[in-house]
């Protein structure tokens, strides 16, 4: 969003296809890995009482479940239909950006699940259970990464000043003496060098995530003052 005088942005997993996916992934994995253990649980106590199909049938059930909604699309208006023909049940539409994201990581879970299963069962041995295993590091490497590229901030050309939220701060652009950002598509990793009069060390972000067209923005700003 741009108004006169300033260059508004913001990066997260509802403008942002990259953070969506890896928040999907990093939070999914972690629910599909808590879930096998429930289902492994589950499966090894009906294994007494011939229910083990039943537990394997209610989980495909579940999965396919989640997919469908995804698929469908208009999420909240579907819950509110199902949710008039289940007793006790009440949802209203309007759940917005909570409702995505869990689905989203219902998703996440389901695709991780298999994937974590095809290491486990296809792969098999120690090397399979080594790859299922491993999932679990990896998904909170992703988390961070979606962190990462989170952003958000508008950048006042007429005041100089850069303003981000989430954590808040505030970066004068005269204390800035160059920057110098790094493309990644649509993407720019931006690094900040402060100037140090007398030797002062001027606190603030060393490098931040933002959309090209706002790196070639404070790029050129900073360049002029």
């Amino acid at each position: 969003m741009t108004e006169a005088g300033s260059v508004q942005w913001r990066r997260d997993a509802d403008t942002s296809a990259t953070i969506r996916s890896l928040w999907a992934v990093g939070v999914g994995t972690l629910l599909a890995a808590i879930s096998l253990v429930v289902f492994g649980r589950l499966f090894f106590i009906t294994g007494e009482t011939a229910g083990q199909p039943l537990v394997v049938a209610g989980l495909v059930a579940l999965a396919v479940t989640i997919l469908a909604f995804a698929i469908a699309g208009r999420t909240e208006q579907r819950l509110a239909s199902i949710a008039r023909y289940v007793p006790g049940f009440d949802y209203e539409p309007g759940g917005g950006d909570g409702l995505r994201r869990a689905l989203d990581a219902a998703v996440g879970a389901v695709v991780m699940a298999a994937v974590i299963v095809t290491f486990d069962l296809l792969v098999g041995g120690n090397v399979g259970e080594l790859l299922a295993a491993l999932t679990i590091p990896l998904a909170l490497v992703v988390l961070v990464a979606a962190v990462f590229l989170r952003s958000t901030g508008a950048l006042d050309r007429e005041e100089g000043v850069l303003y981000l939220y989430d954590p808040e701060d505030a970066i004068d652009l005269d204390d800035l003496a160059a920057v110098a950002p790094r493309y990644v598509g649509d993407t720019a990793i931006v690094k900040l060098r402060y100037r140090q009069p007398d030797g002062v060390y001027v606190p603030g972000p060393r490098r931040l995530v933002v959309p090209a067209a706002v790196a070639r923005e404070l790029e050129a700003t900073v360049g002029t003052r």
